[in-house]
């Protein structure tokens, strides 16, 4: 058999990289000022370096495919290895809404209309047409190797470089501008505003950048010397990620009027900068044009690979076999469908509400609280292991002896996820009053719906099902 070959330190950075390089989040960064500085590095000692070395211990130890539902099953069992793979899935879901906003959003920009861009109506059309017509045209075309190997660096990488390089030549320029998110600098700017509670839910907003931070794990068993190599990716490449976030979110927050921000509006600052520039209008659509198709790609990746992850937890008996039907091409055709009908509903929250920010964050904010608790379950999972399956070979070990570093770390991420679900139930600052019994009760509902229905079907689960 011919021998893997090994990933350098340099190719495993880069793969870590790619897995957070979005550009989506750059606005909801921006938004908060200089006190962005604080909440991405709180962001990164917290949660995602906390997470992402857990992971790796547990990826070397158990690194079957399926990942987090595996070391879940291992330390609790399958109930709650089902609850894991259910949660996982449904996040993925609120997760496509949110991407699919951006469709509405951006094709505004390609068709030289900005007012389409913050017009509610617009905006859930475009999710409900964008997201069905991946999913049809999946069934159809393998749309991953279509748009997969162009859509990421079309649509994301180069959009992202010239977004930093306009906004550094706009303050170069311009220089602070005292109308902007930024102002001048202060060392209290650096510190949350307490006493505008509102203000502190952009964190969630901000922890949702690095959730997936567990993914890059995969990789760990296919470098040298891990337990040395691997916490250096991690680290230089979550240091690197925060620098160009920081750079792209520093500088929106100068380019952009204080209150006018528009979180699923990535465009809104390209335009500010080609305007100030005195660059053609066309230099617009041709962006926006570059992100669309990255985001048509993005979600072209996000129908398929969560549905197939699902049908193999399905084919396993947990699930009744009307969800392990497949069509002749492989693809589970039950779980398709259904998220795409799950997302129809989640993008009538546009229609209730007609601001689109405020939708937005809502479904942005329950996304990132399923993932937490995922992230719960893990934690909880590499502490028990220690005692249950001390004896399991790990490439990658938190601390040489004993669990003490092992506990450090998990109850660094615990504290990092249920902070972030706290600060989540606080209803943003971009809310009127008037709504925030209604962003508290989505909150909290769908997160109930979304734990209680696996564990539901768990319970009434038949050995029949099993394939």
């Amino acid at each position: 058999m011919e021998k893997v070959k090994k990933l350098t330190l340099f190719q495993l950075i880069g793969i870590t990289m790619a897995f957070f390089g979005s550009i989506r989040s750059v606005p909801t960064l921006a938004i908060n000022g200089w006190t962005e500085v604080t909440y991405l590095v709180l962001a990164v000692v917290i949660f995602a370096i906390p997470i992402a070395l857990i992971a790796a211990e547990l990826a070397t130890g158990w690194p079957e495919e399926g990942g987090p539902q595996v070391w879940v099953r291992e330390a609790l069992g399958e109930r709650w290895s089902f609850v894991t793979s259910w949660l996982l899935w449904i996040q993925m879901i609120t997760g496509m809404t949110m991407v699919g906003t951006t469709t509405g959003v951006i094709f505004g920009y390609v068709i030289s209309d900005t007012r389409l861009s913050q017009n509610n109506i617009f905006v859930f059309i475009c999710v409900l047409i964008s997201f069905w017509g991946v999913t049809l045209l999946n069934f159809k075309f393998d749309m991953v190797k279509i748009v997969g190997k162009f859509g990421a660096l079309i649509g994301v990488y180069i959009p992202f470089i010239i977004l930093v390089i306009l906004g550094i030549a706009y303050a170069a320029k311009n220089g602070i501008t005292p109308h902007g998110y930024l102002g001048t600098f202060s060392v209290g700017k650096l510190i949350p505003d307490f006493s505008k509670l509102g203000t502190l839910t952009y964190f969630s907003g901000i922890i949702f950048i690095f959730a997936g931070v567990e993914i890059s794990s995969v990789h760990v068993n296919n470098i040298d010397n891990p337990r040395k190599n691997y916490p250096i990716a991690v680290i230089v490449s979550v240091i690197a990620l925060v620098l160009v976030n920081l750079l792209a979110g520093l500088t929106v927050s100068n380019a952009i009027p204080k209150g006018h921000i528009e979180l699923s509006n990535i465009l809104q600052p390209f335009a500010v900068y080609t305007k100030f520039f005195g660059l053609p209008s066309i230099c617009d659509n041709i962006i926006a044009l570059m992100i669309l198709i990255g985001v048509l790609g993005q979600m072209s990746a996000w129908v398929l690979g969560p549905s197939k992850a699902m049908i193999k937890v399905a084919e396993e008996g947990n699930l009744p076999p009307i969800f392990q039907k497949r069509n002749a091409k492989g693809i589970p055709v039950t779980f398709v469908l259904i998220q795409a009908v799950v997302v129809s509903i989640l993008a009538l929250a546009y229609v209730v509400i007609p601001n689109v920010n405020s939708a937005f964050f809502m479904i942005t904010i329950v996304t990132t609280i399923l993932y937490c608790i995922v992230y719960i379950l893990i934690c909880i999972s590499a502490i028990r292991l220690r005692y249950t399956k001390p004896d399991i070979k790990r490439q990658f070990r938190l601390g040489s002896h004993g669990n003490g570093v092992m506990w450090l770390v998990a109850l660094l991420a615990l504290f990092g996820v249920i902070l972030t679900i706290g600060i989540s139930l606080i209803p943003p600052s971009i809310l009127k009053p008037s709504q925030y019994t209604f962003y508290i009760s989505f909150q909290i509902i769908g997160t109930i719906i979304s734990v209680i229905i696996p564990l539901i079907i768990f319970a009434f689960k038949k050995e029949s099902w099993k394939k």
